[in-house]
């Protein structure tokens, strides 16, 4: 009589106790927490980077023209448009460092004397900083009058302009940190903008 010796089997990998029961494997946990992490990080940079796309500065265009309402003017190249201050029609906003230039239509006006009016209490509304002493004439270099007066500020300082033209007022702030103050490139940047207001129907 003849024997033969059973041959053992390895155990089948689904009998095995260890893959029913064991821990969860370090690579497979890792490369979960890396997937999550690739999600939550698309989920914030894709409206993060839509964001910056839409608010921000720009940088004048040459030869670009603003409109606003029944005004338009040409922003000095070496400015930036603060896109996200600035709204159409309504506020047109440049910076340059540390300074800012505003323009803001006020409607219709009469008088030079009531837009300046009209503007400072717009402008002291903000908190930004009052208007001071009593405004100067001004005359731009196509035909526009207004009144100019000193801004100041516990952080800034410049000046308020109002320009009147077609029965419509246009408020024009400029503003510096103490900080940094005006430079004369800037202010004759600001002297060239001043000068390219026109109303558009004219």
């Amino acid at each position: 009589m003849s024997f033969t010796t059973p041959v053992p089997r390895p155990p089948s990998p689904d009998s095995s106790p260890s893959s029913r029961s064991g821990p969860i494997p370090r690579t497979h946990g890792l490369r979960a927490t890396v997937v999550v992490a690739l999600v939550m990080l698309f989920l914030i940079a894709i409206p993060y980077l839509l964001n910056r796309s839409v608010v921000g500065a720009a940088p004048v265009r040459a030869g670009q023209v603003v409109t606003l309402g029944p005004f338009r003017y040409r922003p000095a190249p070496g400015w930036q448009i603060d896109r996200g201050a600035s709204q159409a029609d309504l506020v047109s906003v440049l910076v340059k460092g540390a300074t800012t230039y505003r323009l803001t239509p006020l409607g219709r006006q009469s008088s030079a004397a009531g837009a300046f009016r009209a503007a400072a209490r717009r402008y002291e509304a903000t908190g930004r900083g009052r208007i001071g002493g009593d405004p100067a004439t001004v005359a731009t270099a196509r035909g526009l009058t207004g009144l100019v007066a000193p801004i100041s500020g516990n952080t800034v300082a410049g000046t308020l302009t109002v320009l009147v033209g077609g029965g419509q007022g246009l408020g024009i702030s400029l503003t510096a940190r103490h900080t940094a103050p005006l430079t004369e490139a800037i202010a004759d940047d600001v002297v060239t903008m001043v000068d390219s207001v026109e109303v558009v129907d004219s």
